[in-house]
């Protein structure tokens, strides 16, 4: 009985043809939904919202406003058994990189949800972060179809190999490390200057800067314009200084073996 419901829920929500694939949902699932309505109701956008008896409008809004707390409270239950000496701050601070707009946008497209989203084209347009509304969307509707565990699991066990995984990358894209460099040298009373070093003379060559703190240079960094050669040479620079004194990565906030929550290489 559940395997027809399941079948015939998955064949509304993608509308597929009978000789296509039906278990998709169930795969990304890892388990059999009792309640297809639910996942059906996630992966809706507002831009396709149905409208039940009473005249309210039926979209992923509410879902997403649910499982936007499950996922809070299932990364905190993870980062609180993984780092047992880890400060409040630290948790913190870990949570919020690891559950990030553009990190959970990323794993929710890596795990398939924008090819399963119903939403109007130009809606899909807007905004990236329709993507993270619906894995959270999606958590929302585990949390009611199977219960808080069950939900927990699909988090540790599916989710967050993912936020790992794509973390990094997504970080060296965000991460602004001039403005790091700047705030750690303004609260210790140093000078801070950025010096082009080399400036291209022909097409395609490189743009090379150079970090100074109190006149004494600490990094240099390369890249395509000086936008990028300025972050590439403050982002040295840290590295650098984090090296030569730990407490210099505990005054950014990065906990004792996570320093690559700044993308240190």
């Amino acid at each position: 009985m559940i395997i027809r419901i399941v079948r015939d829920g998955l064949m509304r929500l993608f509308g597929r043809k009978p000789k296509e694939p039906l278990f998709l949902l169930v795969e990304l699932l890892g388990f059999e939904p009792r309640d297809s309505e639910l996942y059906d109701l996630a992966f809706r956008h507002s831009s396709v919202s149905k409208t039940d008896k009473e005249g309210f409008k039926l979209n992923n809004e509410r879902l997403e406003f649910l499982g936007d707390s499950v996922l809070a409270t299932a990364m905190s239950h993870y980062l609180y058994q993984r780092h047992p000496h880890w400060n409040e701050g630290e948790m913190s601070k870990r949570r919020g990189a690891i559950v990030g707009r553009k990190v959970n946008n990323a794993v929710a497209q890596r795990m398939g949800l924008d090819r399963l989203l119903q939403i109007r084209r130009e809606a899909r347009q807007g905004s990236t972060d329709i993507y993270g509304n619906t894995l959270e969307a999606l958590i929302g509707a585990i949390f009611l179809d199977q219960g808080y565990a069950r939900a927990e699991a699909f988090v540790h066990q599916r989710m967050v190999p993912l936020f790992t995984e794509l973390e990094a990358s997504l970080r060296e894209q965000t991460t602004n490390y001039k403005s790091l460099l700047l705030e750690w040298t303004q609260k210790h009373h140093l000078t801070l200057d950025f010096r082009m070093l080399q400036e291209p003379k022909r097409s395609g060559a490189p743009f090379v800067c150079g970090v100074y703190v109190d006149e004494r240079k600490v990094g240099v960094g390369s890249g395509p314009n000086k936008k990028v050669a300025h972050q590439d040479a403050a982002h040295r620079a840290l590295l650098a200084l984090c090296q030569a004194d730990p407490s210099v990565a505990e005054e950014l906030s990065i906990p004792q073996g996570e320093q690559g929550l700044i993308d240190l290489p």
